[in-house]
């Protein structure tokens, strides 16, 4: 079996189904390629604010719109170093290795950080954290949307509301659901939404971005010891004149100009919600058929990234780069997860035919392998 090496004419010449980064069309690449004026120019400052004004439709706010040259894990930092004062205590809600993460986060950085956890495949439902908050008191609390490490949606419609009930601040790391899966931040009462590029938005990897309320700002000030390249304060100061405090990556966000542009006036948004549900709708289908089981507890599925339990006791390494030397890459579980769950991507711009064809080769290679136990 051959393996995959770096392309240096070409690039990679896969079709990623991965939680990311994911495969992006030739009209995201041909826009990367278009020459760029300086970070402190009108030209700049102009799409910059045409990146602002499509993240608040994206995410149903009017809240302000945060930059940041950096992955997801930047702004996750971002929110513990900003928001938590020394004498407070911070609540991170974790269903798998990301929420664990931002706990460590915190941890890492002095603050006084409580996990509060469920087995991983299940979800934080409005009792759990009503059962948490109920322990003590909070002033921020952390959560994931989507947990890419076990394919699980936390109900954010419903627990929310119950963190916001406590008084609490409430951060979410939507990284691998931004763009594919309806979030509403005004409605909800999100103090801040972030999400790095490179997954359900489609761009590469490089920036991350959030909304951030007139609550969470408040706040900012009275918080010591905030850091340098993270500062909200900074970042706050400069985005008023649609700019970042350092030089970011300007091609990718010319190319998230284009992208919002595309999902917002094109595909749209709904459609774009729907076509996400349809391909995660597929994939549960798909593992139900091939006797495969969801990792998630029903009912808390991803619609964006699924992780599928090693049901079937196969070679999991084996089917991934038989998958591979096919054209196609999907991933093995993470951490602690790997080789006991795979996990199939299927967010950003790829289509339902395109799932099905992907689908069709790996229940051959997975038929093949139990043939050949």
């Amino acid at each position: 079996m051959s393996e995959i090496h770096f392309n240096k004419e070409k690039g990679s010449q896969l079709k990623l189904f991965t939680p990311g980064p994911v495969h992006v069309p030739e009209r995201i690449l041909a826009e990367m390629a278009k020459p760029n004026d300086t970070h402190r120019s009108k030209p700049y400052s102009e799409m910059h604010q045409r990146v602002e004004e499509g993240l608040k439709k994206l995410l149903y706010t009017s809240n302000t719109i945060l930059i940041s040259t950096s992955s997801a894990t930047g702004l996750m930092e971002a929110c513990v170093r900003n928001l938590v004062k020394a004498d407070e205590k911070a609540l991170f809600f974790s269903i798998g290795a990301f929420g664990d993460r931002w706990y460590k986060i915190g941890v890492n950085n002095g603050k006084v950080a409580i996990k509060e956890g469920v087995e991983w495949g299940k979800a934080i439902t409005p009792e759990v954290a009503q059962e948490a908050l109920n322990k003590d008191k909070y002033a921020v609390v952390f959560i994931q949307a989507n947990e890419t490490s076990t394919g699980v949606y936390n109900p954010m419609d419903e627990v929310i509301p119950v963190i916001k009930d406590s008084g609490a601040l409430v951060c979410v790391d939507a990284t691998s659901s931004m763009g594919g899966i309806k979030i509403e931040v005004d409605k909800l009462g999100i103090d801040v939404c972030l999400a790095s590029v490179q997954k359900a938005l489609t761009i590469p990897p490089g920036l991350a971005v959030c909304s951030i309320s007139p609550a969470a700002i408040e706040k900012v000030p009275q918080v010591k010891s905030r850091g340098l390249y993270f500062d909200f304060l900074d970042l706050i100061k400069y985005n008023e004149k649609h700019q970042t405090p350092t030089t970011p990556p300007i091609p990718q966000i010319r190319a998230l100009a284009a992208q919002l542009d595309y999902i917002l006036n094109q595909e749209g948004l709904e459609k774009r919600f729907e076509r996400h549900t349809q391909l995660g709708k597929r994939t549960r289908i798909w593992a139900r058929d091939v006797n495969f089981e969801m990792f998630p507890e029903k009912g808390y599925e991803s619609d964006t990234v699924s992780t599928m339990r090693n049901s079937l006791n196969i070679d999991i390494e084996k089917m991934v780069s038989t998958l591979l030397s096919r054209g196609y890459r999907i991933v093995n579980g993470y951490g602690d997860l790997k080789n006991k769950t795979f996990r199939i991507g299927h967010m950003g711009e790829i289509t339902l035919e395109e799932l099905e064809e992907m689908l069709k080769v790996l229940t051959e290679i997975v038929s093949d392998i139990r043939l050949n136990k």
